[in-house]
């Protein structure tokens, strides 16, 4: 039993984090939407630590409200790019509210809560996972693969022709509300497994990395995940057998990836 659960569960959680980061990436560099899903650990940090703090850990209800309360978050500022705002100034909202409001809650959480569920969010350990928490990222990620491949064509056509798709009599606001659900889905279920920061990485570089060579959307999309996965799974080896921080040896495995590609490109 001690064998599985050092073994087994890291590499389910790991591998479907990199695996729905991978799909999400790729529908945000189609839909160019780089600074909104930067900002989004942001969010799901507040919400983290605000759950930290009305129940005392990270337990199943404390996972629960983080993922409602970051929906919400990034609802608002979903709702504020539908109306017209400019992605950037409605990010710079999301961003300048959650910031500010973590900074506050991780305070008052560190000196009431103890310092170990904000170290866990912030840096990640997928060698700490739970069976069940494991499970929720598996689950996650087969629910943002069938979201993809039911709206992936909408997707990219609105980071095309956002306008003419509106024209044209496309329910623009349900593929939005898909979008912005996935990426706060996400963000919410995975920050307790890759961390706060690592998130960040993970939700631009593949899709960046991708957008370089692909020559169609499914090819942009495959390269995302490919390189998101290869990164996650290389990650999680290189900590075991270098005793390193997984969450930072797959960012640095991730950031290699995306130079090669840069310089390849040249």
């Amino acid at each position: 039993m001690y064998y599985v659960r050092i073994s087994v569960y890291p590499a389910l959680a790991v591998l479907a984090a990199g695996l729905a980061f991978g799909l999400l990436s790729a529908l945000v560099a189609a839909r160019k939407l780089f600074f909104l899903a930067g900002a989004t650990p942001h969010s799901a940090l507040l919400a983290a630590l605000l759950a930290i703090l009305v129940t005392g850990s990270m337990n199943t209800s404390a996972y629960i409200s983080t993922i409602v309360v970051t929906v919400l978050l990034v609802y608002m500022a979903g709702y504020m790019i539908f109306s017209g705002v400019e992605p950037d100034i409605a990010t710079s909202v999301l961003v300048s509210f959650s910031a500010s409001t973590s900074v506050i809650l991780a305070y008052y959480a560190k000196t009431t809560a103890g310092g170990a569920d904000i170290t866990s969010i912030v840096f990640g350990d997928p060698l700490l996972v739970s069976s069940w928490e494991a499970w929720i990222a598996v689950v996650t990620a087969l629910a943002v693969c069938i979201l993809v491949v039911l709206s992936y064509r909408e997707q990219i056509y609105l980071g095309v022709e956002r306008d003419l798709a509106k024209i044209t009599g496309m329910p623009v606001w349900l593929h939005d509300l898909i979008f912005f659900t996935m990426v706060g889905v996400v963000v919410s279920t995975m920050v307790q497994i890759v961390g706060f920061v690592l998130e960040h990485v993970l939700i631009l570089l593949p899709g960046a990395a991708a957008s370089m060579y692909a020559r169609s959307a499914r090819e942009a999309i495959l390269l995302s995940v490919s390189t998101a996965l290869i990164a996650a799974g290389l990650g999680l080896i290189l900590s075991l057998m270098l005793g390193l921080s997984p969450a930072g040896a797959t960012g640095l495995v991730m950031l290699l990836i995306y130079v090669a590609f840069v310089a390849k490109s040249r």
